[in-house]
């Protein structure tokens, strides 16, 4: 991103270096908030939402992941902003693993504990197994029988999420060949990546309703309310499940 410099490697070079690149980012800031605030903003709301959740699971073990995986997110988020779309990509695939990988051991205490002590892998063919994975309809059906229908729609999104993302991750030239080859704005890039991060989140607020509704609410509908309000007010199980009529 910078002529090779002998002063590179002093301290003042390398401040010079990253210096300049943070210049660069707040340039392609300034244009990416500008041009995309709607989008950018859905994703800050998106993130705020599985915060709501966080807050109300934060006694429970699992809770750590939700909040490294929602980090992911925000972290995203800035390298988007910032131009870097090749990892904010990646980032957003690490938010979908570890989202479902919580809420997975959240009903496998034995494996959690395995997987924290590094013996144990987790893999996202596990998350969405579709005998065992977490929007299988057996897994849906012992924490809310009401939204099985509907599970099958987020963890196909999930799945098209994640594979988009690995393509960039993997630099497969189908979806590489357009991105810009330094730190710049584009549109198309940078609306590609909110689009999937919007169906990621979106996926991953469903797994954490699917979880945790029937153990929260009602005790916690003022503050998990709002979230299922947000994104999914025409499912009918959140209507039921809030207490609003049910159209059909």
């Amino acid at each position: 991103m910078i002529d090779p410099d002998p002063m590179t490697g002093t301290s003042s070079g390398i401040r010079t270096h990253f210096s300049h690149l943070s210049t660069i980012g707040a340039k392609v800031i300034e244009s990416s908030v500008s041009s995309h605030s709607v989008l950018l903003g859905e994703i800050l709301q998106l993130e705020a939402d599985i915060g709501a959740w966080e807050s109300c699971i934060s006694m429970r073990p699992e809770s750590e992941q939700i909040a490294d995986a929602r980090r992911e997110l925000g972290f995203a988020a800035y390298a988007a902003c910032c131009g870097l779309y090749r990892l904010a990509f990646s980032g957003i695939r690490t938010f979908l693993e570890l989202s479902f990988a919580a809420v997975y051991f959240s009903a496998n205490e034995l494996h959690r504990r395995q997987w924290v002590a590094d013996r144990r892998d987790f893999s996202w063919s596990q998350a969405l197994d579709e005998e065992n994975g977490v929007l299988s309809k057996k897994f849906i059906q012992e924490f809310l029988r009401d939204s099985v229908g509907e599970a099958s729609f987020y963890a196909a999104m999930a799945a098209r999420s994640y594979r988009h993302c690995s393509q960039f991750i993997h630099g497969k030239s189908a979806v590489t060949k357009d991105l810009p080859r330094d730190m710049r704005f584009s549109t198309d890039a940078l609306a590609d990546w909110a689009a999937t991060a919007r169906n990621s989140a979106q996926s991953v607020l469903f797994a954490l309703y699917g979880r945790y509704a029937s153990e929260l609410i009602p005790g916690d509908a003022g503050v998990l309310g709002a979230t299922l309000e947000h994104s999914f007010l025409h499912l009918k199980s959140v209507r039921s499940i809030l207490g609003l009529p049910v159209e059909g």
